[in-house]
């Protein structure tokens, strides 16, 4: 009897190393994975009268895992394999090859930043507009003169967007604030093919651990046969990317430009002054919207719903939220 204890004993140990041996090679395999960040609120709740739980969770679920499973598979066994998210994108903008990692990474985050913008009212109230206090407030009312014109000027930018996108408020180190759109999967942390000064705030912001950009070795163009695609899932190759991945082409509107709504130029061109009327160069983002059919078409308001859409968009915006970053990463003097 004994022989036998120590044979299953033996047996018991070799599984019990076994099962470790596959648990660290699981963790080495994932290490260098992105995954979706755990939301505030419950998904299968949805949020209010915004987006019904069917509506949130392709959003928030089906939509953001793609774009991290198609971001993982381009990245594995290479030198972005191990980068954040916002380390990804400001690498990726600057080699032309890395443009399916620069989309899948740009949309990825805009997403997830647009996700954490909003959380449900209350049962007992129909928004957040009560948080919204303080010197975002005070700037907000000396800008656009009310709560309600800054809507509807933001608004109005959204609904002058003829493609996909992003509709951003924003301020600069001085706590001026504007509107600001990006297309496609255009971002704000990067312009003219260099990472803005907001790369270590932005890290902050997010919630991604602080790491000082250092200048990435510069790209040289690879000879010989184009690459076969390396997304089974896309089936897309890396042989004729777009000239320049950050900045999508741009769509044209007939209608009138609203109030104070901004477009990313180089930083060479931009005003330096302190013009009220004028943003600086370096822009943090506050909250956004995502401006992409699939959002307000799976929550029910139509094709053509896209107005409706933001006028219920302003009952779930998170100002007690967008009230802290504004106070975090703008310079205001009381």
């Amino acid at each position: 009897m004994s022989s036998i204890s120590l044979r299953l004993a033996a047996g018991s140990s070799r599984a019990a190393r076994i099962a470790a041996v596959r648990t660290q090679a699981c963790r080495a395999q994932s290490r260098g994975l992105h995954r979706r960040k755990q939301l505030s609120y419950p998904i299968e709740e949805g949020l209010g009268a915004f987006l019904p739980p069917h509506s949130l969770k392709m959003i928030a679920e089906d939509y953001q895992q793609g774009l991290l499973d198609r971001l993982n598979d381009q990245i594995r066994g290479t030198s972005l394999e191990n980068k954040s998210i916002v380390q990804t994108i400001v690498e990726a903008a600057r080699d032309p090859s890395k443009v399916l990692e620069f989309n899948y990474a740009s949309e990825a985050l805009n997403n997830s930043f647009f996700l954490e913008c909003v959380k449900p009212p209350r049962p007992d109230a129909t928004s957040h507009e009560h948080e919204l206090i303080g010197q975002l407030d005070r700037r907000i009312r000396y800008h656009y003169g009310s709560l309600a014109h800054f809507q509807s000027s933001f608004s109005a930018a959204v609904l002058g967007m003829q493609s996909s996108g992003w509709v951003w408020l924003v301020t600069d180190k001085l706590g001026r604030i504007g509107i600001v759109p990006t297309f496609g999967a255009g971002t704000l942390l990067v312009r003219s093919s260099k990472p803005s000064e907001t790369f270590l705030e932005w890290q902050r912001i997010v919630g991604e651990p602080i790491v000082p950009f250092s200048e990435p070795p510069p790209h040289t163009p690879s000879s010989g046969v184009p690459p076969p695609p390396s997304s089974p899932t896309s089936g897309l190759s890396h042989s004729a990317p777009p000239l320049n991945p950050h900045t999508p082409a741009r769509s044209m509107s007939t209608l009138p430009k609203p109030d104070r709504i901004h477009d990313i130029k180089p930083e060479k061109n931009l005003n330096k002054t302190s013009n009220w009327n004028t943003l600086g160069e370096v822009l943090f983002p506050l909250l956004c919207v995502s401006v992409h059919e699939h959002a307000w078409v799976s929550a029910g308001y139509g094709v053509w719903g896209k107005e409706e859409y933001m006028k219920r968009f302003w009952t779930v915006v998170d100002w007690q939220r967008v009230c802290q970053i504004f106070d975090k990463v703008a310079h205001v003097k009381a």
